[in-house]
């Protein structure tokens, strides 16, 4: 060994051991800097692989190299590669500048080929990623974010080992920018995004999207001493609008457009759509007016105003035309606007139920309800006095119909149908107060509640011609048992079904004992559980005895763990370090016609047991008690091997089984080294295939 100017070391025929154990490769040469906590370059560590699928076989993972430039830019560079001639090629470079900006540039390239060329199966499979990450501060009242994602349909599906990049079939991009007036007068915003679908070949793309809000004004609030305000004082405005635009290709079977050529050719859109929108854009402005009318203890009191204002450049259209015999839409020219209203009163209150009941360890129950009404009005602006609805004849016979001019418009337009509705509301709290005593006798007292919330709403269309009475939609809440979360949501229908399961305009109660009948139904429950083991020492207590001459080797009753009369020592508990997240997930629908879905899941997430000081066993595992099979499930298990992790995952289920070794450094040290770089502003390189493109 040779050290050089006490910063370099150099080293010859030096072997790597392993819990004292030899490995069996010796290193004729070799180079190690002295000052390890220095931000350092370094080979990436590799992770051993085999998958059970016929196009890859055995491999090494992460053969790469980490490159620190400074102390604001890294990169790394890596290779998978497997006995069947697959590989993949993943390049990342991170940028951070603290408070200022942070990002990330990523290439990814797979190459898949299974069996051999020779073979009349043998098929070539290639995928490639790029996604961009950037975030900026501007200024403490503006900042700029972009998250581009472009990859082919197959990439998550053949490189990654996460779940729910496996399951997506979808990729989207972002780009966003923020300002915030200093004063909290304005906020703006604009913001463009992109999503392709691979299973349907669609492509959206939505942008630019502005949006202004103004900061809520009380134009007849006065200053001064705390005082009761007037009932003219709480009227409050607020003004928003809101400017969209969207590009939506989806493509028609046996179509060779794309959808690039489609943007710039309404024609060739429609042709490879047969959509006769083009692009979608408009503008929505709205104002809203609030006023407090009565504030008391007893009752509260308010009203409000929200009108609504649309401008398009286009609007649509519906003829009949008699050769083809059908209606043909179409969109015309010319900008148009339209507007609606809406106004609505409501009153809400807060009533206490008290008991002095005793249960047990809990004294008193509090019940606190708050009950809510509300009216809200809106006219029927598909009336001819509006102007924002046409008439259409739909059928030989001249039946016609009516439609919106604004219809399929991407901010909405004015609503057909008055409204008259009352809504009903009640939020309910249950609260006990748990008393102790402790050995002296002294009192200590805690609220609990026993429901967390338990909500019921509906309303009643006075206006509506059919089917007036809504849903009742109730949820409930609690956390009143440690550690263990409860959830519980449920829809139920005053309607009743006819004989083919379709709702029909007839109360339920009418033709049955039923006051009501259940549409949906959602039950989810939570819990962590975790054990540190026992920290004392203890001392198993054994009768000093000898095992008698004859004795049978299958009487269980005559062995002991400890033999006094051997050992004398002290005898350390067993202490196994748990912990497990639980989770229960059940769902209920009630489908078209007479059928029902329903699902239920119960996920064991987490699960860690630390066998002995240097083994520890890992999994996450799940069963559907509908489809009578398990979710997808993992495995792993570490061992400590002093300086060193040795770490083997495995997922044995599904279509994507495999198993992977990886060997990692552990000393604190090395692990600078190696692995991460001490104090680089979480520039880190990555050196597992588990959450590569997290």
């Amino acid at each position: 060994m040779k050290v050089v100017d006490e910063d370099e070391i150099f080293f010859t025929r030096a072997r790597l051991f392993i819990l004292d154990i030899p490995y069996p490769l010796v290193f004729p040469f070799g180079y190690v800097p002295s000052r390890i906590s220095r931000k350092q370059s370094g080979i990436l560590e590799p992770s051993f692989t085999y998958q059970d699928q016929q196009r890859r076989g055995i491999g090494l993972q992460n053969l790469g190299w980490f490159q620190y430039f400074n102390d604001y830019v890294t990169g790394q560079a890596s290779l998978d590669i497997f006995t069947s001639g697959t590989f993949y090629v993943n390049s990342r470079l991170n940028y951070r500048r603290t408070d200022r900006y942070n990002g990330s540039v990523e290439l990814g390239y797979s190459r898949d080929q299974g069996l051999e060329p020779t073979d009349p199966g043998f098929v070539t499979n290639i995928q490639r990623n790029l996604a961009v990450n950037h975030s900026q501060t501007l200024n403490p009242y503006s900042s700029i974010s972009a998250n581009i994602n472009l990859r082919t349909a197959d990439f998550y599906n053949r490189n990654s080992y996460d779940y729910e990049d496996r399951a997506q079939v979808s990729t989207t991009s972002r780009i966003a920018y923020n300002f915030n007036h200093p004063e909290g007068a304005y906020s703006f915003n604009v913001s463009g995004s992109g999503t392709q679908d691979f299973s349907t070949d669609a492509t959206t793309i939505t942008g630019p999207s502005v949006n202004f809000s103004l900061r809520r004004i009380t134009p007849f609030q006065r200053t001064g001493p705390a005082r009761r305000e007037s009932w003219y004082e709480t009227l409050s405005v607020q003004y928003s609008n809101r400017l969209e635009s969207r590009y939506s290709f989806r493509p028609v079977d046996e179509t060779d457009i794309g959808f690039f050529e489609a943007l710039f050719n309404p024609s060739r859109h429609r042709q490879a759509t047969g959509d006769i929108r083009h692009i979608n854009m408009g503008l929505r402005q709205t104002a809203r007016a609030d006023m407090q009318l009565v504030s008391s203890t007893v009752a509260n009191i308010g009203t409000n105003l929200s009108i609504n204002e649309y401008w398009y450049p286009e609007t649509y259209r519906e003829e009949w035309d008699p050769e083809q015999n059908r209606v043909v839409p179409r969109m015309e020219s010319g900008f148009a606007t339209g507007r609606d209203f809406q106004t609505g009163l409501s009153l809400n209150t807060t009533i206490y139920g008290l008991s002095e009941a005793r249960i047990g360890r809990f004294e008193g129950f509090r019940h606190t309800m708050r009950p809510s009404i509300s009216f809200s009005y809106r006219p029927d602006f598909s009336d001819d006095f509006w102007g924002y609805y046409r008439e259409v004849q739909v059928n030989q016979a001249g039946d016609t119909r009516k439609y919106s001019i604004f219809q399929g418009g991407i901010v909405q337009g004015p609503a057909a149908g008055e409204q008259r509705s009352l809504g009903l509301s009640l939020s309910n709290v249950l609260e006990t107060k748990e008393v102790r005593r402790d050995s002296t006798g002294e009192r200590s007292e805690r609220v609990v509640r026993l429901i967390d919330r338990f909500n019921l709403s509906t309303s009643y269309n006075f206006a509506a011609e059919s089917f007036n009475l809504s849903n009742l939609t109730t949820s409930i809440s609690s956390s009143f048992f440690q550690n263990l979360n409860l959830n519980a949501n449920a829809t139920f229908s005053f309607y009743a079904l006819d004989d083919d399961g379709n709702l029909i305009d007839r109360y339920i109660w009418k033709d049955s004992n039923q006051f009501m009948r259940m549409v949906n139904f959602s039950f989810a429950a939570s819990t962590r559980f975790s054990s540190g083991g026992r920290n004392g020492r203890g001392r198993f207590e054994q009768p000093h005895w000898h095992y008698p001459e004859h004795y049978d080797p299958l009487d269980q009753s005559r062995f002991h763990p400890i033999d006094e009369a051997i050992y004398h020592g002290q005898v350390e508990r067993v202490d196994v370090p748990w912990s497990m997240s639980l989770s229960f997930n059940y769902r209920w629908r009630r489908g078209p016609g007479t059928g029902s879905t329903r699902s239920a899941v119960i996920n064991a997430q987490s699960i860690q047991f630390r066998l002995t000081p240097e083994w520890q066993v890992g999994t996450s595992l799940g069963y559907d008690f509908i489809d009578k099979e398990l979710t997808p499930s993992r495995f792993n298990i570490t061992r400590n091997l002093h300086c060193w992790d040795l770490s083997f995952q495995w997922n044995p289920f599904g279509d994507f089984k495999f198993f992977l070794f990886r060997l990692s450094v552990r000393d604190s040290q090395l692990h600078g080294l190696f692995q991460k770089l001490p104090g680089l502003n979480n520039l880190e390189r990555s050196s597992s295939p588990i959450n590569r493109f997290r």
